[in-house]
């Protein structure tokens, strides 16, 4: 079987293979939430004896109950009525079911989606029957994940199951670019059919002789005769000069490049990018592009006759956008994207640079925008354009993701995609960040509006400042999204920077608890007023973000805050109620942690340790 090895790295194009032992591999091991959580039970306390500064006590008596896991079968309520015609109990009784009645077309199917969900048992499935076996190895060994142990001299003599099965059926690899690509190369001279290779750099200089290339392993014969698609990721951002000018070129098949993903940059940047335009140039085939910097960000320098392969998936973080409309023209090709993402750009910069027509077949778009460092202020100029993008020119949006002026941005724009919609993120520029200031926020009525008119929507991210709505009118508005199985809900800490905080007292954390046990009660009373089987659908994760939380952040610069942050207080934190993978479906709560960038400042992981 294929081994998911500890040191296998992740993929998040394709699905892993699972951790089963296969003679060289560790037991499958299930894998513990990092933070601390414990069931919600623990918890129920803590909602008795506080009071919530988010819901009126009023609204508190209701006990946070501990939630059976989901009992849906994903019919559709005719689907089951005419099911429950059609079958008597008797008739059951007498003939009994079991997976060995299904096809192997239909039991493949099954197996493929529990490999989706939880790898480690569709590779044990495999011991059931010779059935079993023969129809869920296609399915194990379809995509590989190599480590040191399928990489290591005599891999092949240890193993000879393994490789017979990749041979059969692996069509998708994934390598580290750290691991001996001698190894490497013996494992995809055994692939007969390598429709993919996915290539991730680890930590390390590109031209530290401590990376081997995709270059130094692939064949070219066996890549050209079957078209084989080249995924990079995590590449180093780097310029190289004189006679290392086509180091990108030299360590990448443009011919085969299809997906270039750059690592998150460590100082210092590069302000010039000729380097890695002239990868992107040279790579016709070239369908998603992830670019990554930080601040500002600096931007491409094209010539007139310079232009970019027509991109599918375009991901541009910390760029400056600084392209005219002709530049636009000339040197882009937004005829085939499908997903856009625009973090920390100007946003405004873009759309009057961009015609609008070329984005009409999105179904992915995010934007936060960046303009700081800009004459003026456009973001409400460019709320305006983002609007009118979203209701007039693209057709149909799966994911939506703003961060603009909500007051600006009427809801009609979102409604356009009711049809589609599956996932949306909706906030406006001021946030949490500062407790001064009042966050927009939706009202009530425009939320129940969204929830009764966007049918699909299983994910949802919003802002709740409690100075401008009523707490438990806004929350029972977002149980009116029926689909609704995802929220992340930005609100601001009670706390104040001046306020004696007493030892044991944790005011916010009190609060999370409570108005997570009041969305599981407003679930639970839509279930209970709905068609049996057709309620709305349970919770699986949801989020509660204080103060502006972010993983990786700056603390509040105020001298009252820092003496608070000395004592391990707090205004930026982060709340997870999740339903767990397994069988039980219980549902967990834990705190995130998040790494700070002011090493003088205590974190909460350095107060736990000094106790």
């Amino acid at each position: 079987m294929i081994s998911h090895h500890p040191d296998s790295i992740s993929s998040d194009k394709y699905a892993q293979p699972p951790a089963v032992h296969d003679g060289f591999s560790n037991k499958t091991k299930l894998f513990p939430l990092h933070d601390q959580k414990g069931p919600i039970p623990s918890l129920t306390s803590f909602i008795s004896n506080a009071a919530s500064p988010y819901l009126p006590l009023a609204f508190l008596s209701s006990p946070l109950l501990l939630l059976p896991p989901p009992h849906r079968d994903g019919l559709s309520c005719r689907t089951t009525s005419r099911m429950r015609m059609a079958t008597s109990p008797r008739r059951l009784a007498e003939q009994p079911w079991s997976l060995n009645d299904l096809s192997s077309e239909l039991l493949a199917l099954i197996l493929e989606h529990l490999w989706d969900i939880d790898p480690p048992s569709a590779a044990t499935s495999r011991r059931l029957s010779r059935r079993f076996e023969a129809v869920a190895t296609p399915i194990v060994y379809h995509v590989l994940c190599l480590n040191e142990s399928i990489v290591s001299t005599g891999a092949e003599a240890r193993y000879p199951n393994l490789f017979r099965n990749v041979a059969a059926h692996t069509n998708h690899v994934v390598a580290r670019s750290n691991l001996d690509p001698f190894g490497i190369k013996r494992v995809l001279d055994r692939v007969r059919r390598l429709q993919s290779v996915q290539w991730d750099y680890v930590v390390a200089e590109f031209n530290s002789g401590l990376l081997w290339l995709p270059s130094d392993v692939l064949k070219s014969e066996q890549t050209r005769h079957h078209t084989t698609k080249l995924h990079v990721q995590g590449l180093p951002l780097r310029e190289f000069e004189g006679h290392l000018r086509d180091t990108y070129v030299r360590a990448i098949p443009t011919d085969l490049l299809t997906t270039l993903k750059l690592a998150s940059p460590a100082p210092p940047l590069t302000t010039r990018l000729n380097s890695l335009k002239q990868l992107l140039l040279l790579s016709r085939r070239l369908e998603t592009f992830h670019y990554e910097d930080r601040g500002q960000g600096t931007n491409f320098k094209f010539s007139p006759s310079e232009r970019m392969p027509a991109l599918k998936e375009l991901v541009l973080k910390s760029y400056d956008w600084n392209h005219s409309r002709e530049d636009v023209n000339r040197n882009w090709d937004f005829s085939r994207l499908e997903s856009l993402d625009l973090v920390s750009v100007p946003i405004f910069n873009f759309l009057v640079s961009v015609n609008f027509s070329d984005l009409a077949n999105l179904q992915r778009l995010h934007c936060e925008d960046y303009s700081a460092h800009q004459a003026t202020d456009k973001r409400q100029d460019a709320t305006r354009g983002l609007h009118l993008l979203v209701k007039k020119h693209i057709r149909a949006l799966r994911s939506l993701s703003l961060t603009c002026h909500i007051s600006s941005f009427p809801l009609d724009g979102i409604l356009a995609h009711a049809s589609t919609l599956r996932s949306l993120r909706f906030r406006d520029h001021v946030g949490f960040g500062e407790e001064d200031r009042r966050c927009p926020t939706l009202w009530p009525a425009d939320l129940e509006t969204l929830g009764r008119q966007l049918p699909f929507v299983h994910t949802l991210e919003i802002d709740m400042d409690i100075a401008l709505c009523d707490p438990p009118e806004f929350l029972r508005a977002i149980c009116a999204f029926k689909k609704l199985h995802t929220l992340t809900l930005h609100v601001q800490t009670v706390l104040h920077p001046l306020e004696i905080v007493h030892p044991g007292m944790d005011r916010d954390h009190g609060a999370a608890v409570r108005t997570f046990g009041y969305l599981i009660q407003c679930k639970q009373d839509f279930e209970a007023r709905a068609v049996p089987g057709c309620g709305p659908q349970p919770w699986r994760h949801m989020t509660i973000n204080v103060g502006g939380w972010r993983r990786a952040m700056v603390r509040r610069f105020s001298a009252a805050w820092r003496r608070q942050n000395e004592q391990g207080v707090f205004a930026e934190r982060c709340f997870i109620l999740e339903r767990d993978g397994g069988s039980s479906g219980r549902l967990t709560f834990r705190e995130e942690r998040c790494v700070e960038t002011r090493s003088t400042t205590p974190t909460p992981e350095r107060m736990l340790r000094s106790v």
